[in-house]
């Protein structure tokens, strides 16, 4: 066991030892500090069964295998099990319809959202001994009212990518997502926000996570009148991955991981940055969140804390070409290093990028948006 992991179990062995002589009135300390530890690691394997994760594709058993190594070293009796989620939207779905994961990852922009919906709890950041190496400025991200709802670990851009070979665009904007020079080659994401987001960047509107009535409409009949140059809206990145890799998209709203995967494949491609005017990538941060009422609480801290160790960090980064708020962590490519702007604290907002943000219509802009799939 690590050094980080030893001091996460010696925390709770302690913290849980001091809960249970609280609760007996002294009596277990007054056993002796052996008895006391027992205790502790009694109640610490009361919390049974598989460890319930709600994530993304990739992060399971199906390749992420290196960001919760250690809290399977640790806790080989209580392996994760995963249920994937495709959106936040998806998984609150899956949340409503009964699924009861102890712990999810939604990104920043829904920390509001979940912090006030009653489905999420604060975390104890003392149970996470790695948690003192995170980026600062994501870890207030990740707060709502003076509590830690989500504790950061994955960042990085919404942006385009494109083959340079096949595409030769105007200027660094997001309107390569919309040029008719390309049409059935261009890919879009399945995401409300995002695309009604992306069309608010590009009129320059003042808040295009909160548009008006008017700016909406405008945005939405913009998406419309240009859905005929899609191929594909995808959800899995699995299934982009594929389809840029056979041709069929030169140009995609993509993340990082994408740009690596196909530079694995010798494709000439560009992640592009939109820089015209105001407009900038959108840049997310990936917050695990732990659910109300868990039964596995510890061991839901032990993953966390495993997930936001510099190891972890430095596999994410060389494997899926994401950032992580371990800020000791570094990739061992320095073209990975330039593209991820690792060496900025605050590569995640202005001026170099918009952070996601919560939505306060966010129910109508996946209204607009279902409208326009339907157009």
């Amino acid at each position: 066991m690590g050094t980080e992991g030893e001091l996460f179990e010696r925390r709770v062995t302690r913290r849980r030892a001091l809960q249970i002589a609280a609760a007996a009135g002294g009596t277990v300390l007054l056993a002796g500090r052996a008895s006391a530890a027992d205790a502790a690691r009694l109640h610490m394997g009361a919390e049974t069964g598989a460890l319930q994760v709600l994530d993304w594709a990739g992060y399971g058993n199906d390749g992420g295998q290196a960001m919760f190594a250690q809290y399977v070293k640790q806790h080989p009796h209580n392996k994760p099990q995963f249920t994937y989620m495709t959106n936040e939207s998806d998984a609150l779905a899956k949340i409503h319809a009964g699924l009861k994961p102890d712990l999810f990852r939604p990104y920043v922009g829904w920390v509001e959202y979940f912090a006030t919906s009653g489905l999420v709890q604060p975390w104890d950041t003392s149970l996470i001994p790695n948690f003192k190496h995170l980026n600062p400025f994501m870890v207030k991200a990740g707060q709502y009212g003076g509590k830690q709802y989500g504790i950061p670990d994955d960042w990085g851009f919404d942006a385009i990518l494109y083959r340079s070979d096949k595409v030769k665009p105007k200027s660094n904007s997001w309107g390569l997502l919309y040029d008719e020079r390309y049409k059935g080659k261009i890919a879009w994401y399945d995401d409300p926000v995002e695309n009604l987001t992306i069309a608010g960047l590009l009129f320059g509107f003042k808040d295009p996570w909160n548009q008006t009535d008017a700016e909406l409409a405008q945005s939405q009949k913009f998406l419309i009148s240009k859905k005929h140059l899609v191929r594909t809206i995808w959800a899995s990145e699995t299934d982009l991955d594929q389809q840029f890799a056979s041709g069929d998209i030169w140009i995609a709203l993509a993340w990082p991981n994408d740009w690596v995967q196909m530079r694995a494949k010798k494709f000439p491609v560009i992640y592009m940055h939109p820089s015209v005017g105001k407009q900038k990538p959108i840049a997310w941060v990936g917050m695990f969140m732990l659910l109300q009422g868990t039964p596995r609480p510890h061991l839901a801290h032990a993953y966390v804390n495993a997930w936001s160790s510099a190891k972890s960090a430095k596999w994410l980064e060389d494997n899926y070409g994401y950032g992580h708020a371990n800020t000791l962590a570094r990739p061992s490519s320095s073209d990975l290093l330039r593209a991820l702007q690792l060496t900025n604290p605050r590569a995640v907002t202005l001026p170099n990028a918009y952070l996601d943000r919560n939505v306060p219509r966010r129910a109508l802009y996946a209204k607009l948006w279902e409208e326009v799939k339907a157009a």
